[in-house]
């Protein structure tokens, strides 16, 4: 077996046939799909039973998150892994395009799909961006931009062997948010790089609502809080050292505008986020000890997917 396909899935029972059915069509052959269901209560499970028998069903007990991807991975048998989220599409070509050049290449640890939204196949993802100041998101591309080196991509074909190593796919404390960002450095840890493939895409529903609305205070709060642990527990400490009054200005900034603004659930989530950060400085601390006992690259090689270039741009997002 050479790829095992993780499919994480919550009360998306109206979207589980597109992404069944396209990955069923797919021209790579030599896999097996594992749908990952997080207690879900519209029927999703007994939906996959009866309409996709041959797929591994593993159910969690309580919504996890992104994170309960976890629980699936005991049961992949591949040397690849390809996680997907439910709301997605992929043409026929995408999977093989994606297992040629990871084969072909030692030093890539994921190769990550050019997303397209699948309401608006003009919107399309050219990467993301990750500043120091630990702020994130996606850049506007097109299809004709070749493969590039981005700092993470929240769905992609991954080794096994870099998730065995470190023993998760995602943080399991994370639920979500951020996860894509901690496992995008933890890769990099290791020496390899999360390739952008240009000719392996895939329609990506999720944004084309989500987009339009405002961020509850619980994202920020999850967001805020996720990537300031992933700061504490990637980051080689002389970076760590030279970009903490950065980071933790950014969050400042952005309590304040929330204050003035009057969004004061939002201002209270960083806060939070921060406080989060400080009272359980021992856990990250533990858990950065176990990402860099796998550390195998230089700060230099690390920091090579840092730019401030898009931080103060609005966000784009497929």
């Amino acid at each position: 077996m050479k790829l095992s396909v993780i499919i994480v899935n919550y009360n998306g029972k109206k979207l589980l046939k597109t992404i069944l059915d396209s990955i069923g069509k797919s021209a790579f052959k030599d896999f097996e799909i594992i749908v990952l269901d997080n207690a879900s209560a519209d029927g999703s499970q007994e939906f996959i039973r009866r309409n996709y028998p041959k797929a591994v069903l593993v159910e969690n007990r309580e919504n996890m998150g992104y994170s309960g991807i976890n629980n699936a991975l005991k049961h992949c048998k591949g040397e690849y892994v390809l996680f997907l989220n439910n709301d997605m599409e992929l043409p026929r070509e995408c999977i093989g395009n994606m297992m040629r050049k990871i084969e072909k290449n030692s030093s890539i640890g994921m190769i990550a799909p050019k997303l397209a939204n699948f309401y608006d196949k003009k919107l399309i993802s050219g990467g993301t961006w990750l500043s120091r100041g630990f702020y994130n998101g996606h850049v506007k591309g097109d299809f004709n931009s070749g493969d590039l080196t981005v700092p993470y991509l929240g769905v992609g074909l991954i080794r096994k062997s870099i998730i065995d190593k470190y023993g998760y796919l995602f943080d399991p404390d994370y639920f979500i948010y951020g996860e894509d960002v901690d496992l995008g450095l933890r890769i990099r840890l290791l020496g390899k790089e999360v390739l952008f493939s240009g000719d392996a895409i895939m329609h990506h529903m999720h944004a084309y609502t989500t987009s339009k609305s405002m961020a509850s205070s619980r994202t920020t709060y999850l967001m805020e809080r996720n990537l300031l642990t992933t700061f504490f527990k990637d980051m080689p400490l002389s970076r760590i050292l030279l970009y903490s009054l950065y980071v933790f200005a950014l969050r400042l900034a952005a309590i304040l505008k929330d204050t003035a603004f009057f969004n004061f659930p939002a201002a209270f989530a960083r806060v939070k986020a921060v406080s989060w950060v400080i009272f359980n400085f021992g856990k990250v601390l533990s858990k950065r000890k176990e990402t860099q006992r796998h550390r195998k690259a230089t700060a230099k090689f690390i920091m090579e997917v840092f730019s401030e270039n898009h931080l103060f741009k609005k966000k784009f997002i497929v």
